[in-house]
């Protein structure tokens, strides 16, 4: 099938590798997207959209050195390339190089201010760098941008669990589980927020819910379920 697949991809004109390479890799088929992506690049070298999308099948595999290669390739040819910016600032989050990550998503948000993803994604390595009120920032500029990234107020909600005000938290984890109803991480989050406000059969439901998506957090919660079923009298 693999030599089939090969003699299929060589038959086809350059416009048509690069066309069908990025159908595979944004439709998750990353190793045949970047077969036919690298193809392509032999006789159109240094394309930056071929590059781009090239690196983003290589995200998908985690290959984080391959991806960063053609991402800085194609941001030399394009320094306003905004999609390729904001990748190359998420392998840069994969590598803890948080300083580098945050440079390349603000040079995306100023190439394209209108373009939330990048100022999730800055909010995200600043939350990871500690920095939450520029977290907190970001993430209302997104959610003003595009109240459909749900992922926003997920990760408004984690911050704003860590810097103590579970109020707001508990707002942003409702929110959040309302439109996204099976994320494990996002009821352990309302959990602690409703523990923390001494909700505590509402913390107990909430994180025997996150158990029951991921068993493995048994070890994390299961001491602050029996505390918050103590605490609202052992109902």
């Amino acid at each position: 099938m693999f030599l089939a697949s090969g003699i299929c991809f060589s038959q086809m004109e350059p416009e048509q590798q690069l066309q069908q390479g990025t159908a595979y890799v944004n439709g998750g088929s990353f190793q045949e997207g970047i077969d036919l992506l690298s193809q392509y690049l032999e006789s159109n070298p240094g394309n930056p959209s071929a590059l781009y999308y090239r690196a983003k099948g290589y995200f998908g595999q985690k290959d984080l050195d391959n991806a960063m290669n053609d991402l800085s390739s194609a941001i030399a040819t394009n320094p306003q390339f905004t999609e390729a910016l904001d990748l190359r600032g998420m392998v840069y989050t994969e590598k803890n190089m948080l300083n580098e990550a945050v440079n390349d998503f603000t040079n995306a948000v100023n190439s394209n201010p209108e373009y939330a993803p990048a100022y999730l994604n800055r909010a995200i390595a600043s939350r990871k760098a500690k920095q939450y009120a520029r977290a907190v920032s970001d993430f209302d500029k997104v959610i003003a941008l595009d109240p459909s990234l749900f992922e926003a107020y997920y990760q408004r909600g984690v911050v704003k669990l860590l810097i103590g005000s579970a109020d707001q938290s508990l707002a942003d984890f409702n929110f959040y589980i309302e439109n996204i109803t099976d994320r494990a991480a996002a009821y352990a989050g309302r959990g602690l927020a409703n523990f923390q406000l001494g909700q505590y059969l509402q913390a107990a439901a909430d994180l025997e819910q996150a158990l029951l998506f991921n068993p493995r957090l048994e070890a994390d919660f299961r001491s602050i379920i029996e505390s918050a079923k103590t605490n609202a009298g052992g109902k």
